[in-house]
């Protein structure tokens, strides 16, 4: 029988160790405010294939990835609605931008597109840490997303060697889905901030129709 993941706090005094787990390829699951996620070093092609492997993805889709305002021009194309919005990281806000050229190609699976988010102050404080950037995939069973600390060691504790411990998810889903690469910024799924919150942020942000109640 594997042993279980070890775990440590969810704060600072955790970033050294989170990063040298991450730099020896390891795939570990952080705590977000939204849910938690299975986490990667985004320049090493071995982590992200160990990622998806361990996601066991049903169709092809890119990875997200996490980022700040002044570290998301190094892997995506933004616009400035989407400039606007990484400004205002961290929020629990996924944006789907334009990816650049230089991803791995197991990031992208094909598309152009990948998806940007940053949901709270600890992922915001780890990037601002790392020489590298951080690829992550939402931690499930079933479909059932996993919200506390306690179902991520249930279910992930023998596959991962570390498991940052944050208590339960502030939020308990995913951050609200904004698609940037269209014309107009769209909300595309619903999540915890509404539109009513993105507005004064970005005033040309557009509700689709089948989304209105």
């Amino acid at each position: 029988m594997k042993s279980l993941a070890r775990s440590l706090p969810a704060n600072p005094s955790s970033f050294a160790t989170i990063h040298h787990e991450l730099q020896q390829d390891q795939v570990v699951i952080l705590p977000m405010a939204t849910v938690y996620s299975l986490v990667a070093n985004g320049t090493s092609p071995r982590a992200i294939a160990q990622l998806r492997h361990l996601k066991h993805f049903g169709t092809e889709q890119p990875l997200a990835i996490l980022t700040r305002g002044d570290r998301a021009a190094e892997v995506a194309e933004l616009s400035k609605d989407a400039k606007t919005m990484v400004e205002h990281f961290p929020y629990p806000v996924t944006m789907i931008v334009k990816g650049k050229p230089h991803l791995d190609p197991q990031i992208m699976q094909g598309f152009d597109c990948v998806y940007l988010a940053c949901p709270d102050q600890f992922i915001y404080d780890l990037v601002g840490t790392l020489p590298f950037f951080l690829v992550a995939a939402t931690a499930k069973v079933g479909t059932e997303l996993i919200v506390n600390f306690e179902d991520a060691q249930k279910y992930y504790g023998e596959q991962v060697p570390l498991i940052v411990d944050g208590g339960r998810c502030r939020y308990g889903r995913r951050g609200t889905l904004v698609d940037f690469t269209l014309e107009l910024p769209t909300i595309m799924n619903f999540g915890p901030v509404s539109v009513d919150d993105l507005r004064p942020l970005l005033p040309n942000i557009i509700l689709p129709s089948h989304l209105m109640k």
